[in-house]
C-alpha cells in the first residue's frame, strides 16, 4: 500500500456529498480504478465500468455501440453485481442487448429503455458507491 495515492477525508467528502451529480461518480469512479490498478480487480467496480460505460454509450452514440464490443467476461461481472442487488429490471434490460446489437429494434428498445429509467440507474449506481464508501476511506490512506 506504499505507493497509494493519499486523499484527505474533505476531497473525498466532497465527491460523497454531492454523490447524485455526474463529475462526482466519474471521480469516484476515477479513484477507485486508480485503487484497483495497484492491488487487484475488485467485482464490484469492475461492474461500475460497465454499467456507466453502458449508459453513456446509450446516450452518446446508441447502445450498439457498448453492445459491438462487449467481451462477455466483462458482461458476467456486471450481471453478477445486478443479481447479487436484485436489480431484476436493470439486469433484464442489460440483458436483452447481449448478442443482439445487430437487431435494430432491441437496440431502439433498449436505448429507450435507459433513457426513461437514467434515475433509477443512477440511484442504484450510487447506491453501490455509498456501499463501498468505506472502502474508499481505508484504500486511499486517507490523511487527516
Amino acid at each position: 500500500m506504499g505507493d497509494l495515492m493519499k486523499y484527505s477525508k474533505f476531497y473525498l467528502d466532497q465527491f460523497f456529498n454531492s454523490i447524485n451529480e455526474y463529475q462526482s461518480k466519474v471521480e469516484l469512479l476515477i479513484l477507485a480504478n486508480s485503487f484497483m490498478q495497484k492491488t487487484e480487480n475488485i467485482g464490484w467496480v469492475m461492474a461500475l465500468n460497465q454499467l456507466m460505460n453502458w449508459q453513456s454509450m446509450s446516450e452518446r452514440s446508441g447502445i450498439w455501440t457498448y453492445y459491438e464490443v462487449l467481451e462477455i467476461d466483462s458482461a458476467n461481472v456486471l450481471i453478477r453485481i445486478l443479481r447479487e442487488y436484485d436489480e431484476r429490471i436493470i439486469l433484464e434490460n442489460y440483458y436483452k442487448g447481449i448478442d443482439n446489437y445487430l437487431n435494430e429494434e432491441i437496440m431502439n428498445e433498449v436505448d429507450n429503455w435507459i433513457r426513461c429509467n437514467e434515475t433509477e440507474i443512477d440511484r442504484f449506481i450510487e447506491h453501490i458507491f455509498l456501499m463501498h464508501r468505506d472502502w474508499f476511506y481505508n484504500y486511499s490512506a486517507v490523511t487527516p
